[in-house]
Formats: C-alpha cells, sequence, structure tokens
C-alpha cells in the first residue's frame, strides 16, 4: 500500500508541473525605427508616446506608428531598461551596473547611480520599475543567478530577493494593475508576481521571437522584439 501512495502522488505532481502556460495571441505588430530595442515606457505626460531603449547606449521617444520623435544627446553602454514617473525619465545599464535619470522636458542627463555587482557582464540589471504598493524602485538581473533588488525613492539600495527557479533569464519588468510583471526572453513567457513578497501568481506564454521589453498601455498590453525590430500588441492577461 506505501508504494502504491508514492506512486499516485509523483503522478499528481508530475502532471501537475507538467502543465503549460496559457497562450496569448498578439491584436497584431507594427515595424519601429529604434534600432536594437531593449525596453519601453509610456511616457506619461504624452499620449500614444513611448520612452524606448536600445542596446547601442540611447534613449528615444516613440509615437505609437513607430517613428522616433525625440533622442537624447547622451550615449550610453548596453541600456536594457527604462522606467518613466512623473518627475523622471530612469534607464539601467547592465555592462556598468548604473541608473541613469534623464529630465523629461530636454532629455538630459542629471544624475548618475553605480550599483556594483559581481555577475557576468552581460548577466546584470536587465531591467528597472517601481513598486509602488511597497514603495519601492525595482532592479533586476538576467539570469545565474536572477535577484530583485529593492531601492527607495533617493535610490539607495535597501533589499535583495532570490527569484530562484522563477525563469531561465529577465529580460523586463514593469507594473500595472498593482502588480508587478516580468518577461522572460528565453522562455518567452510573461509573469505576474505578488507586490508584497514577489511570488508568482500566473504566466502566460507569448509567441514572440527575442521578447526584450514590456508596457501596459491604452488597455493593451506592449511587447518589444529586439531581433525583429517589432512592437506587438496584446490583450490584458486574464
Amino acid at each position: 500500500m506505501r508504494l502504491l501512495f508514492i506512486i499516485v502522488i509523483g503522478l499528481s505532481t508530475y502532471t501537475l508541473s507538467a502543465q503549460k502556460p496559457p497562450k496569448l495571441k498578439p491584436f497584431g505588430y507594427i515595424h519601429i525605427d529604434v534600432p536594437e530595442p531593449s525596453d519601453i515606457i509610456a511616457n506619461p505626460f504624452k499620449p500614444n508616446h513611448f520612452f524606448v531603449v536600445s542596446d547601442d547606449g540611447f534613449l528615444f521617444e516613440m509615437n505609437r506608428d513607430g517613428k522616433i520623435t525625440r533622442k537624447a544627446d547622451f550615449t550610453g553602454i548596453d541600456c536594457e531598461g527604462v522606467y518613466a514617473n512623473d518627475t523622471a525619465i530612469f534607464v539601467v545599464e547592465e555592462y556598468t551596473r548604473k541608473i541613469r535619470v534623464f529630465d523629461y522636458a530636454s532629455l538630459s542627463l542629471q544624475q548618475t547611480a553605480i550599483f556594483p555587482y559581481s555577475g557576468g557582464r552581460n548577466k546584470g540589471y536587465e531591467s528597472i520599475t517601481y513598486n509602488e504598493v511597497r514603495q519601492r524602485f525595482l532592479m533586476i538581473t538576467e539570469k545565474d543567478p536572477i535577484y530583485l533588488v529593492e531601492l527607495d525613492k533617493d535610490l539607495n539600495r535597501v533589499n535583495e530577493v532570490y527569484l530562484e527557479g522563477i525563469a531561465r533569464d529577465i529580460s523586463a519588468a514593469t507594473w500595472y494593475d498593482n502588480h508587478v510583471w516580468l518577461l522572460s526572453d528565453e522562455d518567452m513567457e510573461v509573469i505576474k508576481l505578488n507586490p508584497n513578497n514577489y511570488q508568482e501568481i500566473m504566466r502566460w506564454r507569448i509567441p514572440i521571437i527575442n521578447p526584450e521589453g514590456i508596457c501596459f498601455y491604452d488597455n493593451r498590453m506592449f511587447i518589444l522584439s529586439d531581433d525583429m525590430e517589432r512592437l506587438y500588441e496584446f490583450p490584458i492577461p486574464q
């Protein structure tokens, strides 16, 4: 009887772990003028405009048609994540372990904060967003391992969370509907997290090659493809 019990439990566990996340189908996509786009966030002050960063180290403003409307004069190194609030634009550079803070009106560089990290050069901070529930900025490393770093409003490091087993990599993060949302390039998945403890709530699969950026705007989810230089529109995951 004991042997039978163990077998049944094992099969049950395997069935649960083998369940695949539901798939999301995009409404469509547009080609964008930004080369090698790596992240995106909606401009909170200008409807149908976004801020986009590229692997080449540039910060762009882009309209919903994918056309570049502005470009910052500053050239960074390996810009991977972007976040914007009502005061500034925040860009994270993976290679240099820096956050660059830009002014809205001029797109000029206002501040630089450095966050040493001993991981691989191409496995550093890949994303930045803000957790409104905990009132913390979030930076997340790409892979091997995946760490979530909390910063206070003055960009001081205050906490670190190891996201063990969450995904093979994390390519972007954003905030929407009182939750933290992650994007995995290698797994091609969107992951929704509890904002208090960063535990997974649900995940969805997306049929996008090299998804590198995610944001929500106008009751849509937007996903950037780096290699394809495309912006995809999805329904809000339910």
